[in-house]
């Protein structure tokens, strides 16, 4: 998966080595999914990247029908005959030459697939776009094709996001490329494409017939297409040649006039109120199963920068380094922009909401498990992934179910996502939790201690080393002298963070005249509210505002540094916090959740919540930067205590054996079954609950505040109901009964309500 902030285009899925390969089970699906039809012509060695890429499909129920429109090119010819003995589910159909048009038309003749999908012999697609097109169109009737954001690479490189979203304007130019999964009866209606067009835009007309007749398609908001661009292709010597391109274009508007005022318009359908729930799934990919490691359901909320996310990843790395499978699911509608980093390890992810109806997550994530022959699944951070647990219980038997809880969110959801862990503990194997604290805290609320555990966070050894070469030239890239302690804060400028005591704390360092600097990496609502603040104190020379940065970044910040701030409200236990000591940074942070586990007094100070915390930050700063040895000392405590009791690899076995503790406790200890009738009704509660919750939220973050909304809506009432009652008023006298009729009275009377609902929503 291309990281979209930073694309690497040399990076193709037909050269890639990837971290898992698909192999389709011994027993064979009911139906075939998807034909894949792809026109040939004197292709060159680029073909067999893109035969590599359909190989490695996740969903591998498909044929690929190749029709070899009269290639005259000896290597070609024989090229596609190496390919096509390479895999019985190709079928070539050789033809004389009559145009890539013609070419697709053939293929559909002989495909047998539910779905076809278009790609051309030089074209490649990520591992999982098929599967995740044929479940879109599974799960959204009202779209006949789909297709996906493109990777444009080759001669020219950049990054298409234009889809079919743009509808109507499809009438007036081309697109896209051609790469789309269409339903095989929507291919027939249109008549497929034109065959008398053999020289360029037959697909801009296949389009644009498919709206002729009512169909539309939908773009997938994923990078999964990736499209060759070519100097010497059949589209760009098209392009070049003038005339032709605005005569065809021409040709076009004429051919499909008018289709712009009756364009179709589908659109993904909103959940219903207690919307029926289908547990049955079309899709037929029975996978064979992982024979050396377990195969692990990860079910996560996103995949973006933060603490968890970095467990989460860290997680998947160590397992997958050990041969296990691993798939993830994401199940919030938002920018993954660390999708990249998870797909390093594994192409098997899934971000629910760009594909799927809501109503659909249950019978997918129960297709996956049946799919991949998933033996565990972990639950960690989503709502939506615990609401489904029963239902997943209840048609998953003998796979075991495990959730990971890092810290108590006081103030959301009365606990948040530990919260969960306690009432869905009876559906659950094990709950695993990073802190004692939080063991302790999930017990003093209800939760069984004999199936709670706890695992530690483990971070990877620092990768700099602190000589004093690396350290210099690093804060000459920051602008700080060699000899100036640095003071590092790292979070989301928050509430939780607080950030307000962070300046306050700063300032009475600066007050007291202790020299030092000041590094603050993150960003959040809070920071316009932060660095006012610093202006206030006067501090915008002694602290540096770096936002956002990579991860590779902050820890070459962390040599730098001497000093981790972190006066939080709560954590579980900062992953900034065990990175910072594992680099020998001295942590000076609140006493909160489960850091006393990990910070003891030879290895960093702990400040206790209350009325005296700024005078002991304060008091703790100015000792360690007057005590250079008693610093130094502590930086290297912090070292050892980090490769020992928190290490990177001792986690990863940590967390393997409780998966494995799981499976016995299912075995030995079961949890009382769930019905299948039970587990659906439970998802039914589940998604409606998540229909509501979405919908407060829209209208908390798209409409006016409340008094304002409440005095919009009481203006607009009250000049309706006066404009009402002066015409009810009128009607009940003879003259104004006869005054009302008339028909330029009644144009002034609606103009009025027209007037009044146009001031009340001002």
């Amino acid at each position: 998966m291309i990281n979209y902030l930073s694309p690497d285009f040399t990076d193709l899925p037909g050269r890639r080595a990837l971290p898992r390969n698909y192999t389709r089970g011994t027993v064979a699906g009911e139906h075939l999914d998807v034909s894949i039809i792809t026109p040939y012509y004197n292709t060159e060695a680029f073909f067999v990247e893109t035969f590599v890429s359909l190989q490695a499909q996740s969903l591998q129920n498909w044929e690929w029908v190749i029709v070899d429109d009269g290639s005259t090119d000896r290597e070609s010819v024989n090229r596609l005959a190496n390919v096509a003995a390479k895999d019985s589910r190709i079928q070539v159909i050789r033809q004389i030459n009559a145009g890539p048009g013609a070419a697709r038309n053939t293929a559909v003749r002989h495909a047998t697939g539910r779905y076809i999908c278009l790609l051309d012999s030089d074209d490649m697609v990520e591992a999982t776009y098929l599967e995740k097109a044929v479940w879109f169109l599974d799960s959204n009737p009202e779209f006949a094709f789909c297709n996906a954001y493109s990777v444009v690479f080759g001669d020219e490189e950049y990054l298409w996001t234009t889809g079919f979203e743009r509808g109507k304007a499809h009438v007036q130019a081309n697109s896209g490329p051609p790469i789309s999964v269409i339903r095989q009866s929507a291919y027939a209606d249109c008549g497929g494409f034109d065959e008398s067009i053999r020289f360029g835009h037959e697909d801009w007309d296949f389009w644009l017939a498919m709206a002729k007749i009512g169909h539309w398609g939908y773009t997938i908001p994923e990078f999964l297409q990736w499209y060759r661009k070519r100097g010497s292709g059949r589209y760009e010597e098209i392009m070049r040649s003038g005339n032709v391109n605005a005569e065809f274009a021409a040709m076009l508007r004429q051919k499909y006039a008018g289709l712009d005022k009756h364009f179709p318009e589908p659109c993904r359908r909103h959940p219903q109120p207690y919307e029926s729930i289908e547990t049955t799934a079309r899709v037929a990919n029975p996978l064979a199963a992982n024979p050396s490691g377990r195969r692990i359901l990860f079910i996560v909320p996103w995949m973006v920068t933060g603490g968890a996310d970095r467990v989460n990843l860290d997680l998947i790395a160590g397992l997958t380094g050990k041969g296990h499978d691993v798939t993830v699911c994401a199940t919030l509608a938002t920018d993954h922009h660390w999708e990249h980093q998870f797909s390093r390890f594994t192409p098997d992810i899934f971000i629910l909401p760009n594909f799927l109806r809501a109503s659909d997550y249950p019978r997918f994530l129960a297709s996956l498990i049946q799919s991949r022959q998933i033996d565990t699944v972990v639950i960690t951070g989503s709502t939506i992934g615990y609401q489904l647990l029963p239902y997943l219980r209840s048609v998953s038997p003998g796979v075991a179910f495990v959730d990971l809880c890092h810290v108590e969110e006081p103030h959301w959801l009365n606990g948040g996502h530990p919260r969960f862990g306690v009432g869905y503990q009876d559906a659950l194997d094990l709950n695993i939790v990073t802190t004692q604290h939080l063991a302790e805290w999930m017990q003093g609320r209800g939760a069984d201690g004999a199936r709670i555990r706890v695992m530690y966070t483990g971070v990877r050894p620092a990768q700099a080393i602190r000589l004093a070469e690396e350290r210099n030239r690093i804060r000459a890239e920051l602008n700080i002298l060699a000899d100036v302690p640095v003071i590092v804060f790292a979070g989301r400028l928050c509430e939780q963070k607080r950030p307000a005591l962070l300046a306050e704390i700063l300032n009475a360092v600066h007050e007291h005249g202790l020299s030092f600097r000041a590094l603050v990496i993150g960003d959040g609502e809070l920071r316009n509210e932060f660095e006012k603040l610093l202006r206030k104190y006067h501090l915008t020379d002694r602290v540096q505002m770096l936002g956002s940065v990579a991860h590779q970044r902050w820890l070459e910040i962390l040599v730098a540094s001497d000093i981790l701030l972190m006066p939080s409200q709560y954590e579980g236990i900062s992953i900034a916090l065990l990175e910072a000591m594992a680099a020998g940074v001295v942590p000076v942070v609140a006493k909160v959740g489960g850091q006393e586990e990990i910070v003891c007094p030879a290895a960093g100070v702990l400040i206790p919540r209350g009325v005296n915390e700024l005078q002991e930050y304060l008091d703790a700063i100015r000792r360690l930067l007057a005590n250079s040895v008693e610093l130094q000392q502590m930086s290297t405590q912090c070292r050892a205590l980090a490769a020992s009791k928190l290490s990177w690899a001792g986690m990863v076995d940590n967390f393997q054996a409780l998966l494995d503790e799981a499976h016995r406790l299912g075995i030995d200890q079961p949890r009382y079954p769930i019905s299948p009738g039970l587990g659906r009704e439970l998802a039914t509660m589940a998604l409606e609950n998540k229909r509501l919750a979405d919908a407060v939220d829209w209208l908390w973050h798209t409409q006016p505040n409340s008094a304002t909304t409440i005095a919009r809506t009481h203006t607009r009432l009250k000049l309706a109901e006066l404009i009402t009652r002066f015409a009810f008023g009128l009607s009940r006298t003879q003259w104004g009964h006869k005054m009302i009729q008339n028909q330029h009275v009644k144009a002034v009377g609606k103009w009025l309500l027209k007037q009044a609902s146009k001031q009340g929503a001002a």
